[in-house]
């Protein structure tokens, strides 16, 4: 059985993450679509299934991608045997594409770009503070809440752009 409307939306803001879908967003053309595809399954620290959740088409069932020429395969396991179906990049683009302004890629950019200039600024160790509490009070707990409201409004960016097909509720 071929994919659905929902499936396919779901395949592609399922396999992104805001940085991603920036920086898919600003590849120039079909074939450097292809080569950062490559990479993005070559890459060993991406997970390649996901569960789909509460409320979701088919909710529970596992789906998968796998790699295929210039996309990749969606397959979800459901009810009724499974639905299958590739995904080009291309096509990847245009449901992307769909929800996509000038506004809401500025916005997913200046967000993307706050994420990564502030995870830029971390201190992994206390070693220029006096004591582990000092460091811990004078920079990490004021580091860490800057990055979860940054992290908050690059999400929002990219829920815009990709909205989940049954919006889930705030865990906090």
């Amino acid at each position: 059985m071929s994919l659905t409307g929902d499936d396919l939306k779901m395949a592609v803001r399922d396999f992104f993450d805001p940085s991603s879908l920036l920086e898919f967003l600003d590849l120039p053309d079909r074939e450097a679509r292809a080569t950062w595809g490559a990479r993005q399954f070559a890459s060993s620290n991406r997970g390649r299934s996901v569960r789909r959740l509460a409320g979701e088409p088919d909710a529970g069932r596992k789906t998968h991608w796998t790699a295929a020429d210039d996309g990749f395969i969606y397959e979800v396991e459901a009810t009724d045997g499974g639905r299958r179906g590739p995904v080009t990049w291309h096509v990847a683009l245009q449901v992307a594409g769909a929800r996509l302004t000038p506004v809401r890629y500025g916005a997913l950019r200046k967000a993307v770009e706050a994420v990564a200039a502030h995870d830029a600024a971390y201190v992994p160790s206390p070693v220029p503070f006096r004591t582990v509490k000092a460091w811990e009070a004078t920079f990490y707990r004021p580091w860490a809440k800057r990055a979860s409201a940054l992290e908050l409004l690059a999400s929002s960016a990219f829920d815009v752009i990709l909205p989940a097909a049954v919006a889930q509720p705030s865990l906090f």
